[in-house]
């Protein structure tokens, strides 16, 4: 899950977090952190609503970890991401990236996702980092980041092709991962 994850960052207990599509609460309710916000449409969260809802309102506080895994729809991911990093103190992390197998290009699963991945690593600098498990989970280190405009190239890129991009690009290991939280300073 990747609330182990988001739990082996140092001072985690001293962060404030934020997460986007809570599904069953599971993953939200096991974070650490001493802050935490929620946003869904299903009913369950602390703001009920589309994401779009919740970044329209005023006032909203900076948050540490922002974890996004709401519509994983290329479009929303993009919105998502770019209404985060204006509010993301440390960390982005963006779920269901890389998906296992076609049939989980399906919207009801990861959908179109990994072309936001595809574009984030051939379009910007961004330190980020993709784990080889847990459907791609993606971290983005803040806040040296910009908002994103999908290139053509992404937006039309077949699964196939992505895959094959993939192949030679490095992703990395549950201990790898904890490895860079544990030295990132939180």
């Amino acid at each position: 899950m990747s609330c182990d994850i988001i739990n082996t960052m140092p001072g985690i207990e001293n962060c404030s977090y934020l997460e986007l599509g809570i599904r069953d609460n599971i993953n939200f309710e096991a974070i650490k952190c001493k802050t935490q916000m929620s946003v869904d449409i299903n009913g369950r969260a602390q703001f009920t609503g589309t994401t779009d809802e919740y970044f329209a309102q005023a006032d909203i506080p900076n948050f540490d970890i922002i974890f996004i895994d709401a519509n994983h729809d290329k479009e929303f991911v993009v919105r998502d991401f770019n209404n985060s990093i204006k509010y993301a103190n440390k960390w982005v992390l963006i779920h269901d990236m890389i998906p296992p197998k076609k049939k989980h290009t399906q919207s009801k699963y990861c959908s179109d996702s990994f072309r936001v991945l595809h574009h984030m690593i051939t379009n910007t600098d961004f330190e980020l980092y993709s784990m080889n498990e847990n459907y791609g989970l993606t971290l983005i280190k803040m806040p040296n980041v910009t908002e994103i405009t999908l290139s053509n190239e992404s937006i039309n890129l077949s699964f196939a092709a992505f895959k094959t991009f993939m192949q030679d690009k490095k992703v990395y290991s549950r201990l790898e991962i904890t490895k860079i939280l544990r030295n990132s300073n939180v």
